[in-house]
């Protein structure tokens, strides 16, 4: 479900982006969105924040994004 839009965090280049927010798997976490600079999508909103740390929680869900795109590649 589109939410609107909202301001994202790279994990690897520490842009901030503001782009289109979806849920997550019927959550109430936002699809990661590609980093306009660098091209990751070890993306998240930046004001999440779970318990001081908030790419801990958004980790497994990069690892499953990068394999299903890697399986399709191949």
């Amino acid at each position: 479900m589109f939410r609107g839009l909202c301001t994202f965090r790279c994990s690897r280049c520490g842009k901030r982006f503001i782009a289109p927010d979806f849920e997550y798997c019927a959550t109430t976490l936002s699809m990661p969105q590609k980093c306009p600079r660098c091209g990751s999508l070890r993306t998240r909103p930046a004001s999440f924040m779970l318990f001081g740390d908030g790419d801990a929680c958004y980790k497994s869900i990069w690892d499953q994004i990068e394999s299903e795109t890697s399986d399709k590649n191949k």
